[in-house]
């Protein structure tokens, strides 16, 4: 089926060439992304005679973001139809305004399960506080469901008792956020079902996938229970690589004893059932020091943006085509502070803006497959209960001068806020005309 594709492409292309009179062929190189069963198809396929500076993009062309346009350099390009959403993961729920001045359309906020209690009466406060900010602002939220627990249930949630308990919180959250926020402007509403479970500390014990797909199983059919319009999306799995030296590293970055490899994990929740039980698979695709479109094999550390085509691999051999989510991917600025683990990831705030933009052009054209995509993060270097060396601050790409100052301390933008703002966007979910 791919072959096929790929000789039509080429032949029309012969056909173009010819017609422009320009006598030659121009070569075609396929984006690495099209999977044999889903071919984009002549949909998403634009011609144009004219030359790269009037085709191209309006922001500047740099070193990463060069290679994901071959085709423009040619005359013409190949666009698979918009899949992208555009989003980002919010500390303080009002700074979504920022998030709206940059075109965005999705944004990403956090549900306790202990704020909210262990019912049958939940405390929505907290998720009302954000959809109240988020709502008239973006129409399409993700939120993540998360530990710890309340008493009660154990930690890890693993019991039959433990597993009913949460999807009776699942279905409650959903039918409240449906029956409250939809006849206000939410227009799609998608839970995340916890956090990086392959990370002992995350999951609460020893990861274990069999555990983490029964949690799965069970907030899926709570969610889908209370709100049948709903997306469930998997939880984003911590990247660690599969090397014994990968994993070392991966214990000191994250912070914890106990840590299973991200694709073995996977690879366990499909032979665990996992398949059918979410409506897209999420990932964390941080960027580590590398450019987005640096391969697999040339990363410096295991810590890599095309990881997240290493995990769609492993879907494929499972037989699952759902789309993949990237809940959380950025990068880490450089500064005086000292940030451990992190520091051999840090790039400069130059690079930082270039490889965010970068990395959604890369997913737009190579990954068709790919949904929203969160950066992490719009704002946590701005609220005050970070302290100011915690690395999640310079991930950030707005800021405060003095975040325990917040009267006389305005939210500044960094560059990468300003890049993004320029930066064109195809979303799937936001018309533009």
């Amino acid at each position: 089926m791919e072959g096929s594709w790929y000789l039509g492409v080429a032949l029309a292309l012969l056909g173009i060439s010819i017609v422009l009179g320009t006598g030659q062929l121009a070569v075609l190189y396929p984006p690495t992304g099209v999977e044999t069963s889903r071919p984009w198809g002549t949909e998403g396929l634009e011609f144009s005679s004219t030359v790269l500076n009037s085709v191209g993009p309006s922001w500047p062309l740099t070193h990463s973001n060069q290679a994901f346009l071959p085709l423009v350099e040619r005359g013409f390009r190949l666009t698979p139809p918009a899949h992208l959403g555009y989003g980002a993961n919010i500390a303080a729920s009002d700074h979504v305004i920022s998030l709206t001045a940059m075109g965005f359309d999705w944004a990403k906020g956090y549900v306790k399960w202990q704020d909210a209690g262990s019912g049958p009466q939940y405390d929505w406060t907290a998720v009302d506080n954000q959809l109240r900010e988020f709502v008239p602002r973006v129409s399409h939220v993700l939120l993540r469901l998360d530990g710890p627990p309340p008493p009660g249930v154990g930690n890890p949630p693993v019991s039959a008792g433990d597993l009913a308990a949460f999807q009776a919180f699942a279905q409650a959250l959903a039918v409240h956020v449906a029956t409250t926020w939809r006849s206000r402007g939410l227009s799609t509403i998608a839970y995340e079902i916890w956090n990086e479970p392959n990370l002992g500390d995350e999951w609460g014990g020893t990861p274990n996938a069999a555990q983490y797909t029964a949690l799965l199983r069970a907030g899926y059919q709570g969610v889908k229970a209370g709100d049948s319009q709903a997306i469930v999306v998997s939880a984003g799995l911590a990247t660690t690589g599969g090397s014994r030296a990968d994993l070392a590293l991966a214990r000191r970055l994250y912070g914890v004893d106990a840590v299973v490899p991200d694709l073995t994990f996977l690879r366990n929740m499909y032979k665990n059932g996992a398949k059918g039980y979410f409506d897209a698979l999420g990932s964390h695709p941080y960027g580590g020091p590398n450019p987005p479109d640096t391969p697999p094999g040339s990363a410096t550390g295991p810590i890599y943006f095309r990881r997240a085509e290493e995990q769609r691999q492993v879907m494929l051999d499972y037989g699952d085509s759902s789309p993949v989510w990237a809940t959380e991917f950025g990068w880490v600025l450089e500064t005086e502070c000292d940030l451990g683990e992190h520091e051999w990831m840090e790039v400069s705030e130059a690079q930082q803006a270039e490889y965010l933009a970068a990395a959604y052009a890369y997913a737009d054209e190579q990954w068709p497959w790919m949904g929203p995509m969160f950066l992490f993060n719009l704002d946590f270097a701005t609220v005050y209960w970070y302290r100011e060396c915690d690395p999640m601050r310079w991930y950030s790409i707005t800021y405060r001068q003095n975040p325990y100052d917040p009267g006389n301390s305005p939210v500044l933008p960094r560059l990468a806020f300003e890049t993004l703002k320029a930066m064109p966007k195809r979303s799937a979910w936001t018309s533009y005309d």
